[in-house]
């Protein structure tokens, strides 16, 4: 079991409240065309990468195994 830093824990929460914002803007229409449409999804996927390496530091800083996802 890998134990998460304070700084893992805050960045999950800022990507999760950024996540949201995403999510909501694409619900409500925010994004009128496809260009815009396409950069918000492109910032969705981004952040999913950027959590998975995040936790793939805090697995290794702490010598465990990565698990391949």
């Amino acid at each position: 079991m890998t134990i998460k830093s304070a700084h893992s824990r805050l960045f999950e929460q800022l990507v999760a409240d950024w996540r949201a914002k995403l999510l909501e803007g694409l619900a409500t229409g925010v994004h009128f065309d496809y260009a815009a449409y396409r950069q918000c999804v492109g910032q969705l996927e981004g952040l999913a990468d950027a959590l998975r390496m995040s936790e793939e530091a805090d697995f290794k800083l702490n010598g465990d195994d990565v698990v391949d996802r």
